[in-house]
């Protein structure tokens, strides 16, 4: 006869419930990254179509590597923000996914507030360091750059209320089916 003792420390239990998600819980996490998209793609399109010709002189994106990196950056939050949009219902329920959302979201901030830098000395200088004012010359150009900084900031916002969302993963809406080979 053989007597196994347990103690009551030794026990772990975890129980935890997921609670299912809603369809306006569905509606508005899509709507949001369906936002985010549409604004990350405007404005990566704006900036890419930018430019204007003054004595000779073409400006474009392509003269300022930040202006690149937000082009590229807002090109791939777009990406990011219509396929999480599409499969919501089989993503609402992955831990992963708020992770990606942080990252997206920090990605997207870093590109407009380094974008938004570049605008600020581009509109008022700093003359102590040599950088004058060019938006009095290339005013269309500049404010074409501000249109785009300003659907990139919605793009920021709609992004990190969708993560927000997404921090307690849910169950998948009744009704869906999920098949999964991880266990």
């Amino acid at each position: 006869m053989t007597m196994t003792m347990e103690l009551e420390s030794q026990v772990v239990v975890v129980e935890t419930t997921t609670r299912a998600a809603t369809a306006a819980h569905v509606r508005t996490t899509v709507a949001l990254r369906l936002l985010a998209f549409a604004a990350s793609l405007a404005a990566a399109v704006v900036i890419a179509t930018n430019r204007q010709d003054r004595w000779g002189i073409t400006v474009t994106f392509k003269m300022f590597a930040v202006w690149e990196a937000f082009v590229a950056i807002n090109f791939a939050c777009a990406a990011y923000a219509l396929l999480t949009a599409v499969f919501v219902k089989k993503l609402v329920s992955k831990h992963w996914l708020h992770h990606m959302d942080q990252f997206t979201v920090n990605l997207q901030a870093a590109s407009t507030a380094g974008a938004g830098a570049v605008g600020s000395i581009a509109m008022w200088g700093n003359e102590p360091s040599g950088w004058y004012a060019v938006c009095r010359l290339y005013r269309l150009y500049c404010d074409r750059g501000a249109v785009s900084l300003a659907l990139a900031f919605v793009a920021f916002v709609a992004l990190g209320v969708a993560s927000s969302l997404s921090r307690f993963p849910r169950a998948p809406p009744a009704g869906t089916q999920i098949i999964s080979n991880s266990s």
